[in-house]
């Protein structure tokens, strides 16, 4: 009885089985290679559309800032104005100044 022959035809065997699995998993390596270089072509343009929408949100926002900023800047002038008038109308309704105290 021949044992390394035995010996030998399972490892043709598993060298069979190896090598399928090798080549299973190569074709499943290569197709998932595919689908990333997919991917990254399909998210390269989105990408680019992400940062163009955060660069226009990002102006709006600026925008909108300085519209509120000028409209508080005309309230305090507003306000001032009106405080002094306030005064005037106090001291006339006196008769003196808040200033010769």
């Amino acid at each position: 009885m021949s044992t390394a022959h035995d010996l030998g035809g399972a490892c043709v065997a598993e060298d069979r089985i190896t090598h399928q699995e090798i080549d299973a998993l190569t074709r499943r390596v290569e197709a998932v290679e595919d689908r990333v270089e997919a991917l990254q072509v399909q998210t390269g343009g989105n990408f680019a559309a992400v940062i163009e929408g955060q660069a226009a949100l990002r102006r709006e926002v600026r925008d909108g800032f300085a519209k509120v900023n000028a409209r508080f800047d005309a309230l305090e002038e507003k306000m001032d104005h009106n405080q002094a008038q306030i005064v005037e109308l106090l001291t006339a309704l006196v008769g003196r100044s808040p200033d010769a105290g």
